[in-house]
């Protein structure tokens, strides 16, 4: 009877521990960032802008084509019923301007969707990075918790016996309760770190997904000048800024010719009512010259050329920011790179403790205690190494958007 009811424990055990695995998805960098192209809003709204443009686009172009109009009106009187048909002929590039111009707002916006696309999966990496640097924070400091408990359990015997002071039990208990609180603030730092890396994939629901460490790296030797040239030339957003200002011309030169004239042609079939003394039909070319409209051309004009000096500055401000960011990225990985040698020479040396303190335990030596702090400082050096090459591949991700091209 006991074995049976062992083997049942073992059997739904084992059903719970395989629903648990299965509920719990492998969730790769890879996928993450297809899942975030598929379903992240922000990518929409930009796919949305670029047909915007697309119909702005074809709308500038409407001046090309004949422009025909009907009226009829009942009962026919004299010549105002009837097809009109108006084809421009010139207008001294208001319209090829204007169409120039709506070709390179499409261009910029395309820049603008590149743009949304490189940072999202910019955002999905640094939030993938960041979720799995805080789960090895979060299990360092489980390791730490569990080494003051046995702290204070040593300490209240000592007390007990007399060996320690009450002084000595309280240091061991505000020491217990700061390890707690630190546990909750990474344990809420992961939870943060989830939302954002859920956020960035563009889903929502409850995180049922495991992460894939990721600590293979490798140096890279980088020139601080040849980034900031490769970042200049490919920045999608400058691209996009530059493309506007060429829009933003093209659009100035086109509000300066509304003061030229337009010459356009015209036939008409007209229904002949009653007392109509025209022709039924007509053809001829006319031409429209803009006399006085309430000095609204001189606004657009001037509108136009602040808009214009604007789009320079922008520019300008662009650049600098462009050489700025590279900057602070390109020392950010060196410091990375820094940091991983100098963590990995102290996760060594705990690795080494931990094995000392292991064998003096086994020997009898040391006590629970000594094995708790070495696994407490194995776990914490061991999350900063991996904190440090996390590091790096965050900022080796930013260069790479930043120039265009994977770093070799």
């Amino acid at each position: 009877m006991k074995n049976l009811i062992l083997i049942t424990i073992l059997i739904i055990t084992t059903a719970l521990s395989t629903i648990a695995q299965e509920k719990k998805r492998i969730l790769t960098l890879e996928r993450a960032i297809e899942i975030a192209l598929e379903s992240n809003p922000e990518l929409k709204v930009s796919n949305a802008d670029v047909d915007l443009m697309k119909a702005q686009v074809l709308g500038s172009r409407s001046n090309y084509y004949p422009q025909v109009e009907s009226r009829f009106i009942f009962p026919f009187i004299g010549t105002e019923s009837g097809v009109f048909l108006d084809q421009q002929i010139w207008d001294f590039g208001r319209t090829s301007n204007l169409v120039k111009a709506s070709k390179a707002n499409l261009k910029s916006s395309k820049y603008l969707e590149e743009s949304t696309q490189d940072l999202i999966i910019q955002n999905v990496t640094v939030a993938y990075y960041s979720v799995l640097t805080d789960q090895h924070i979060a299990n360092a400091i489980i390791k730490s918790v569990e080494e003051n408990e046995k702290r204070l359990i040593q300490i209240e015997s000592f007390v007990r016996l007399g060996r320690s002071s009450q002084v000595d039990l309280n240091k061991s208990k505000v020491n217990l309760g700061n390890a707690r609180l630190n546990l909750l603030k990474a344990q809420n730092a992961l939870e943060i770190s989830k939302s954002g890396l859920y956020n960035s994939m563009g889903v929502s629901g409850s995180f049922d997904f495991e992460l894939v460490d990721m600590l293979e790296y490798k140096g890279i030797n980088l020139d601080l000048e040849t980034l900031t040239n490769k970042a200049l030339e490919s920045s999608p957003e400058l691209k996009s800024l530059i493309a506007k200002d060429e829009a933003l011309k093209a659009d100035l030169i086109a509000s300066k010719r509304e003061f030229f004239p337009t010459i356009f042609g015209r036939v008409a079939y007209r229904l002949r009512g009653e007392g109509a003394t025209q022709p039924s039909f007509i053809a001829g070319i006319g031409i429209k010259i803009p006399i006085f409209e309430g000095l609204s051309r001189f606004a657009e004009v001037k509108e136009s050329n602040a808009r214009l000096r604007r789009s320079r500055a922008e520019i300008e401000s662009m650049i600098q920011q462009i050489s700025s960011e590279i900057k602070e990225l390109f020392l950010n990985l060196k410091y990375a790179e820094e940091s991983i040698d100098v963590s990995e020479t102290s996760k060594s040396s705990s690795e080494e403790n931990l094995l000392l303190a292991q064998e003096r335990f086994r020997l009898g030596r040391g006590s629970a205690l000594d094995m708790a702090e070495a696994e407490a400082l194995n776990a914490m050096t061991t999350a900063n190494f991996y904190q440090a090459i996390y590091n790096y591949k965050i900022a080796a991700s930013q260069i790479e958007r930043a120039i265009g091209e994977k770093l070799q």
